[in-house]
């Protein structure tokens, strides 16, 4: 039998994974905001801002505790009933 080599990622294209994935939410929900919002959506998400701005470092625990791969779905995960 053959061995199949695992190549991990590098920074580059990790980083290029969570710029896009992070990005797109935004875009989404920035879209999502100006249709039910209108001229008031910047409001809006500048509220949601404030309040994840606020949250900050209970996310960045969070994350730190369960460096594994998929860590948003793992958290949710390891701190919700099942």
């Amino acid at each position: 039998m053959e061995t199949k080599i695992h190549k991990k990622l590098n920074e580059l294209a990790a980083t290029a994974i969570c710029g896009n994935d992070i990005s797109s939410s935004v875009l989404y929900v920035s879209a999502l905001a100006i249709a039910f919002a209108g001229q008031y959506a910047w409001i809006t998400l500048l509220i949601v801002s404030l309040v994840l701005f606020l949250f900050r470092k209970i996310y960045g625990e969070v994350v730190g505790a369960l460096p594994l791969n998929g860590g948003a779905y793992n958290a949710l995960l390891n701190t919700t009933s099942k």
